[in-house]
Parts: structure tokens; C-alpha cells; sequence
């Protein structure tokens, strides 16, 4: 994967999510599982619910 700018990172940084050509997208750095979250920090919130996320949504407030 081509570097992008990184928004947030855990704690034992296992999970990140970046900007990825103008689409924020969480790793699981393990197997670089990557999850489209949309393309404003508001669609990432949103889909963080969506899926269950919501100690990452939360991190991400506005």
C-alpha cells in the first residue's frame, strides 16, 4: 500500500485508519485488512457505527 496520511492509530497501534486518495480507510495492520469508510470524516464516523466501532467513532468526533 502506497503511503497515506494517518488520522488515528490505537493504542498498540494494530489498527489505523488514513486518507487514501481522498478516502479514509481503517487497517488492521496485522493482515492489512482495509475498510472503506467513506470520503469525509463524517461518512467515517457514520460507517465506524455502522460496523460496530464505536470506540473508534467516538475518538473522531468534530
Amino acid at each position: 500500500m502506497a503511503a497515506a496520511p494517518t488520522i488515528w492509530v490505537n493504542s498498540d497501534m494494530s489498527e489505523q485508519i488514513s486518507d487514501f486518495n481522498g478516502e479514509f480507510i481503517l487497517i488492521t495492520t496485522s493482515d492489512m485488512k482495509r475498510i472503506p469508510l467513506g470520503k469525509t470524516l463524517e461518512e467515517a464516523i457514520e460507517k465506524l457505527k455502522e460496523i460496530g466501532r464505536h470506540d473508534i467513532a467516538v475518538q473522531l468526533r468534530l
